[in-house]
């Protein structure tokens, strides 16, 4: 496969956390509370963990939890801004 879409890209995603498979992605970074962004983002060891509920938060199925495997930091990105998976680019 050439590319995937986001949400081919979190299916895949999903479906190598549950088999304890790491994998790597970049993403823009970017935050609302501030409006910026510190750029590209890679991580070269990943997996899912638990996000958050649609109760807690308007932005749950965008709004994308993982950890980054290499310090083990919890952090999110934004599904939209995904840009690569497994080195497969991301398209819109």
């Amino acid at each position: 496969m050439d590319t995937f879409t986001p949400y081919q890209a979190l299916k895949k995603m999903k479906q190598l956390t549950e088999c304890g498979i790491l994998f790597s992605f970049e993403f823009y970074t970017y935050s609302s509370k501030s409006d910026t962004s510190k750029g590209l983002r890679k991580v070269d060891k990943g997996q899912l963990r638990l996000g958050l509920r649609n109760d807690q938060s308007n932005k749950a199925d965008t709004l994308i939890a993982y950890t980054d495997c290499t310090n083990d930091q919890p952090r999110f990105f934004n599904l939209p801004l995904l840009m690569k998976f497994n080195g497969i680019t991301i398209k819109p």
